[in-house]
């Protein structure tokens, strides 16, 4: 053996060649191993130009520690040997071509070609590690990558990663798709130096085979902010549970949500300012430019695509590599993610139409309370949700949703489908209360998996034929103002479109954590708002226990409240013996306007003709029981159950949940009693005719 290691230590090609036995077709895997270890670039070469009759290189074979030949290689940092057999045409998972071909390209593609460019951007993030260190802001490895490559030692791995990446017959787009998900920075920077081309194509997803028969087209950045968007959807969430039991959850949405903003900003770089970049370091390649202050040029590059760099960023460019990072959670890629809102309201033929119902202008008028006026999104979702729980609130939702319900016209009474536009248009103006209401009111008709009506589809969702449901479209649009949002960064903290952003911020937390309020504790919320406990406390007008039961509930769905989602300050103002209740709602006519007062009075003459019909039976001896028992029924419903209720003014009846049902039944009581009657004065008259003809 220590013959056939003769010159691989000192890398003397005629020992070595002396030492090979002449009758061995294939040089022996313990020898390959060692060359690579020793790098003798020398004698690899030798063996790959034939100079030996019978030895050759056979790198399809495992070496002694069961490691392929070029994985091997670029763990070890032997970026030269990787050259050499590149340059050689031979694949990663091949042996060279004897015969002298040219035919690469019909080289079949393999796994393990992604792991020798997996190794060699490890090998090559070791020396960053080294001499930055671990944790660093994303400028910062702008700044620092170009600078490393600049140093003469380095050019070559820079050269191994470039041969890699453009003459490797492996899929780039799927090691870009792992590295921006798994968070790899520096090699995802890495492939936009190189093929920044194929890293940004719309068409991204096409040369991924696992993605290349389905019918959507969407790029890199497409995919980011769409999972970007479903993260945080799911940490808005998160946030409101029991840290106890879901901190490991939440950290890790966290994690990947910083990861994926991180791939999300790189993207954003290169896409304002790649080309300088990428001129920039095929200059040094070219030129062959060295210890040359290239951070400073890197500077003035990001700085004149609108990204500011921070203090972290600075030391960077006067003391390269020796910079020390002490504060990585106000590291500027950190700083980059804002929180997400939509900004987009399409345009549908149906909406004024819509908004011009009369059940949607009741909301409005029921959202018009000088409390819920000002209300602002960054005040707790819960508190709003224990608001229109309250009697007042609910008996005004109640009665307007039974009248519209119960509409003499078939083609004006509300349907899921109405619901659901209507709470669409409330999503895309960003009126939360509205929406709130809306939800509150039509909880039993309208399910958070229901879709929207099929137009809106064409226009929302992309290339999803089916129509959308409630929880998708807000993601959608989540994910579109992101992309709006990452296209933002770098621009001023105070400029009007970042504010606005901001100012929106909270109006898309707020409606995703209300679909998931919806979604877990709407059949407990509308189960309690029709017991016969919440009938005893609207009588008591305890509001403090109303706040209390319902948030029994949402903590019993997982959510966790604070003192300051269940304070009650300022509540009383929504209870019917307030003054401001009295003096600014104006009564029922307030919320319901001259269309709900008609049908109202209508309600009220046909409770009239029953108390007639009730009298008139009462008259007869043959329809004393109908009569009696049809006035119990009244009375049962004026006491033992809140059908009927007064209005604040004027003396209108206001019916509530099942008031109308029990009136249209007293009315077919009514009619049945004036039957009964019709048919005794009857059997009068014909026994009275009888008697006088006998």
């Amino acid at each position: 053996m220590a013959k056939k290691e003769a010159g691989v230590e000192e890398d003397d090609v005629d020992s070595f060649l002396a030492s090979l036995d002449p009758e061995c077709e294939y040089c022996p895997p313990q020898l390959v191993q060692k060359l690579f270890e020793s790098r003798a670039i020398g004698c690899i070469t030798a063996l790959l130009d034939r100079k030996v009759a019978h030895n050759q290189l056979d790198l399809r074979r495992r070496l002694a520690n069961g490691q392929r030949p070029m994985c091997y290689a670029a763990k070890l940092g032997f970026h030269q040997g990787l050259q050499l057999f590149l340059r050689h045409r031979i694949h990663p998972t091949d042996n060279f071509l004897p015969d002298g071909s040219d035919s690469y390209s019909n080289i079949p593609k393999d796994e393990y070609g992604g792991e020798v460019i997996d190794l060699a951007f490890e090998a090559s993030c070791e020396e960053r590690k080294k001499k930055l260190g671990e944790e660093i802001t994303l400028s910062q490895l702008i700044l620092w990558l170009p600078e490393w490559i600049s140093e003469p030692g380095n050019f070559a791995w820079w050269h191994t990663v470039k041969l890699l990446g453009r003459t490797c017959s492996i899929n780039i787009e799927s090691k870009a798709l792992e590295y921006a998900v798994n968070g790899q920075a520096t090699q995802l920077l890495w492939l936009l130096l190189v093929v920044p081309d194929r890293v940004l194509s719309p068409t991204f997803f096409r040369a991924i085979p696992m993605f290349k028969d389905r019918l959507e087209l969407f790029s890199l950045r497409d995919f980011l902010t769409a999972q970007l968007a479903v993260v945080t959807a799911d940490s808005l969430s998160i946030r409101h549970h029991d840290p106890s039991q879901m901190s490991n959850k939440s950290s890790s949405l966290e994690l990947k949500r910083l990861i994926l903003a991180t791939s999300l900003r790189l993207l954003e770089v290169f896409h304002r300012a790649g080309p300088q970049l990428t001129f920039l370091v095929a200059t040094l390649e070219k030129e062959h430019l060295s210890n040359t202050p290239i951070a400073q040029q890197v500077k003035t590059v990001l700085e004149g695509a609108g990204f500011p760099l921070t203090s972290l960023d600075c030391p960077i460019i006067s003391h390269p590599y020796h910079s020390e990072i002490k504060d990585y959670a106000s590291a500027s890629h950190k700083e980059a993610y804002l929180e997400l809102v939509f900004l987009i309201r399409p345009v549908h033929v149906c909406r004024s139409e819509v908004l011009g119902s009369r059940f949607s202008r009741a909301i409005g008028k029921l959202c018009h309370h000088p409390y819920l006026k000002e209300w602002s999104p960054q005040n707790s979702v819960f508190k709003l949700l224990f608001i229109f729980c309250l009697p007042d609130l609910v008996e005004k939702m109640q009665c307007m949703l039974q009248l519209q319900l119960k509409h003499r016209n078939p083609a004006k009474v509300i349907c899921p489908t109405y619901l659901a536009e209507l709470c669409f248009i409330y999503m895309t103006e960003g009126r939360i209360v509205e929406f709130t209401a809306a939800l509150m009111a039509v909880q039993i008709l309208l399910r958070l998996d229901h879709p929207l009506i099929p137009q809106m589809s064409f226009h929302t969702v992309g290339n999803k034929k089916s129509p959308p449901t409630v929880y998708e479209y807000l993601l959608h649009q989540l994910k579109k103002v992101l992309d709006e949002e990452i296209s933002l960064t770098g621009k001023s903290e105070d400029s009007v479109t970042v504010q606005l952003v901001k100012e929106k911020q909270s109006v898309i937390s707020s409606a995703l954590l209300l679909t998931k309020i919806f979604e877990r504790s709407a059949q407990h919320i509308n189960w309690y708002l029709h017991s016969a406990r919440y009938e005893v406390i609207q009588e008591r007008g305890d509001l403090k226990l109303i706040v209390d039961d319902v948030a029994s509930f949402l903590e019993d769905s997982g959510f966790l409240l604070t003192s300051q989602d269940i304070c009650v300050n300022h509540m009383e103002c929504f209870s019917s013996k307030s003054s401001v209740s009295k003096t600014e709602l104006k009564g029922d006519s307030w919320l319901f306007g001259p269309h709900m007062q008609r049908a109202s009075c209508v309600k009220e003459k046909k409770a009239t003709g029953v108390s007639k019909a009730i009298m008139s039976a009462e008259n007869i001896k043959s329809s004393l029981l109908v009569g009696s028992s049809i006035n119990k029924l009244s009375a049962r419903s004026y006491h033992s159950f809140p059908m009927l209720r007064y209005g604040a003014s004027k003396g209108v009846l206001v019916p509530t949940q099942d008031g109308v049902n029990l009136l249209t039944k007293g009315v077919e009581s009514a009619r049945w009693s004036d039957s009964i009657l019709r048919k005794s004065s009857r059997c009068l008259t014909m026994t009275r005719r009888i008697i006088l003809r006998l």
